[in-house]
Formats: structure tokens, sequence, C-alpha cells
């Protein structure tokens, strides 16, 4: 028996009730008749009562609500979609442009409920790229992950001198491979190689320091020719010869945020001094205890930044060793930033898409 069916029947007793009367009701759920209750006379013995009762019945039902009877699971009525915490797609839309607590480009309720991202927090992963550039500026940082930590390396060479594929696999699988946790409970850091100008002409030793005039120094070619370096991008620049300090007996050299080295026919060779050099790009400095220099063993420091173990090892230490330093960590959390100047003077929004 449908639910109307009851009520109406109940309607009709009760404007007829009078003593002695009694009444079976069958009530059917889902899987046909739950039960049989039989109400008797006393039930009905005040009339009016009873029928203020079924006027209040009908109200209930009317607002969506239907008691259970003989044994009938309650029902809401949520045709309307009540009681709902996650907004459809045209309400995300709706508020892409509504409040954005922490002022990263990506309104509060996109980034709670389409990105997973911190509302609060400019930066979740800490990489040191807002999430909305990260979600929102492919061309500027492709492959961007705002729950990952990601890195970005321009790479430029003379005289064809560039990173080969098998040396750029080795280095992107130990920065995947570094022990370092991310917001979305993943391990480890992305890097992008991006390999642009591979012919250029050094006109000789390329030098480490800025040599005014010189023309000539790794400053210099990454004023003249990097295309990424409002975007937070190191440079990187591979040559036939480096000075450091004036001293060409050096195969590579590493300041803040840029590097030069040399490449070599081997690959385990080259990747090795890559992460060395790179490791002083990001802040890893010689005057830390242990970096480029060979008085500890690989076992007592056990990094790429020890002389002992350049050429032999590609990856940073993880603390674990008698210098205790982490220098994953370091890399994750702390490392020399390149400025993202395009953020700042607005030329990113031209390489972004809109939400």
């Amino acid at each position: 028996m449908s639910q109307k069916s009851i009520l109406s029947r109940f309607l009709g007793l009760c404007l007829n009730a009078s003593s002695g009367l009694s009444l079976n009701i069958e009530a059917k759920g889902p899987d046909g008749p739950t039960g049989t209750r039989r109400l008797t006379g006393n039930w009905f013995r005040n009339a009016p009562l009873v029928g203020a009762g079924a006027i209040v019945l009908a109200t209930l039902l009317l607002a969506g609500v239907v008691f259970p009877v003989a044994g009938m699971s309650p029902q809401m009525n949520t045709t309307s979609g009540g009681g709902a915490d996650t907004p459809n797609a045209q309400q995300v839309q709706a508020d892409a442009n509504a409040t954005d607590t922490d002022g990263d480009g990506l309104s509060d309720s996109l980034e709670r409920f389409t990105y997973n991202t911190d509302p609060t927090d400019a930066d979740t992963d800490g990489d040191g790229y807002p999430d909305g550039m990260e979600v929102r500026c492919e061309q500027a940082i492709p492959d961007a992950d705002p729950l990952r930590t990601d890195i970005y390396v321009e790479v430029d060479s003379t005289q064809a001198t560039t990173l080969s594929d098998s040396v750029q696999t080795s280095i992107v699988e130990t920065f995947e491979n570094a022990p370092v946790s991310n917001p979305d409970d993943s391990t480890g850091i992305d890097i992008h190689l991006v390999t642009d100008d591979t012919n250029l002409s050094a006109n000789g030793t390329v030098h480490s320091k800025s040599r005014a005039g010189s023309g000539n120094d790794i400053y210099d070619f990454r004023a003249n020719h990097s295309e990424y370096s409002s975007d937070g991008y190191y440079y990187v620049l591979l040559t036939d010869d480096v000075a450091y300090n004036g001293d060409d007996y050096f195969v590579g050299a590493g300041r803040p945020e840029i590097a030069a080295m040399e490449r070599f026919d081997s690959t385990k060779v080259t990747a090795s001094l890559f992460m060395h050099e790179f490791g002083h790009a990001m802040g890893l400095d010689a005057h830390q205890d242990g970096i480029d220099e060979e008085r500890y063993s690989r076992t007592e420091y056990d990094s790429v930044m020890n002389y002992n173990g350049l050429y032999r090892q590609l990856t940073y230490s993880n603390g674990t060793d008698s210098v205790g330093r982490n220098e994953w960590q370091f890399v994750a959390e702390n490392r020399t930033q390149p400025d993202i100047a395009c953020a700042e003077n607005g030329t990113c929004s031209s390489r972004c898409t809109q939400n």
C-alpha cells in the first residue's frame, strides 16, 4: 500500500472515528508487506484531537518527511540537493573570482574543491611558485604541480655541448627519488630541465665571476641568452672551458642561482658534475662542513658535494651520515630560489590562463 493510500485511509478514519472501532493497516516497504498493526477504538477516543493530528501529519508529508509506518524506513526528500558540501561545476566556476584568502590567484573554493591546495597558503608545496602560477601558467612553468616540489632549470650550451638524454634522465631520476615528502603524500622532487640555446659562441674560457666588460662570464650569458630569467628558473651553461676565480684548472663552478660546467663523454661523470655544481646554485656552498673537501670519506659524508663522492655518485646527503646535514631537505625547503620577476611586473599573465 502506498504512503498516500495510508494517509487517505487514516484521514477518513479520523473524520469518522468512534469508540470501539478497530482497523488493520498493512504497510509495505520496498520489498513487499512488512507487518500488520491493529488500531483499536480507544486510540480514536477523541476525534477532534485525532483530526488535528491528521492535519499535522499531512503537512509533514507535503514537506517531504515520511514517518516510518509498520517497519518502513524514514525517507527525506532531497531532490533539491540540500545538505551537500561539495559544489557542482557551475558553483565552482561562479566562485572563480570570489574570496582569495592567500592572494595566490585562485579562489578559496577552487583551492578546496578543484585543486586540493591550501586556501590559506599561497604556496602549498613550498617550492617558490605560487599555487595560482603552477595551475594557470603552463607556458611559463610547464607541467607544474601545486602539490609537489618543482624546480626549473634552463640549460644552455656552447658548440653542441648540451646534456645528452641519458644524462638528463639520470638527473631527473635522482630528484624523483629524493627522500622528501609532498602535500599530496608523494615523495621526490620534479626537476624540469629546459634545454634552450645549444650552439652559443663562448669565444674562449667562460668565467664564473662577473667580469666588467668581458662579455664572457656566466652572468653575461644569462643576461644575453636566458629566455626564462623572470620565471624563477635557475641557469646552467655547458661549455668547453670554465674558469673559477680566474683559474681554468676547474671544470665547473656554481654560484647562487647559476652554474657553468664542462661536459664529459661519461654519462655518470657529467651527471655527477651537474649535481655538484647545481648544488652550489641552490645554496649548498663551500662554507658548510665537508662541501668541496676531501677530509670525509663517502661513508662519513655521503654526498655528491663531497669531493670524495664527486664523479662516483649523484645524490645529496639525507642527514644520516656522520656530518648529519640533510641536504635533500634543504633543497626542498630552503634552497636559494631565483626571483619570479614576471609575477611582480605582471608579464606572467600573458602566458597564463584564466580560470
